[in-house]
């Protein structure tokens, strides 16, 4: 049986719903429309996941400040270094270096 597109995003929204990923339509989430990334969501993130590693707001924000900073111009370039550092991982200086 071959799937059309619509038919594809259905299963994929419905696989992912079931392991718990939340499906949103795309004009319902508080964002500019231009935005890529879900600053508020990013956020939460971080704030939760690295919690036990005392993450400031101040932190967080540099962490922000980086996955933005890249300039739009050669998108292509841009999106693949965000992957990289998302995918890898980056250093992160902390505010207290205890």
């Amino acid at each position: 049986m071959k799937f059309t597109e619509a038919q594809l995003e259905a299963a994929i929204i419905q696989l992912l719903g079931e392991v718990g990923y939340p499906h949103v339509i795309g004009a319902a989430i508080n964002r500019q429309p231009d935005e890529v990334l879900i600053k508020e969501d990013l956020r939460a993130y971080l704030s939760s996941r690295y919690a036990a590693d005392n993450i400031t707001s101040g932190e967080i924000e540099s962490v922000i400040r980086k996955l933005t900073a890249y300039s739009s111009v050669d998108l292509y370039e841009s999106n693949k270094a965000i992957m990289k550092l998302v995918a890898d991982g980056f250093l992160l200086k902390r505010e207290d270096r205890n």
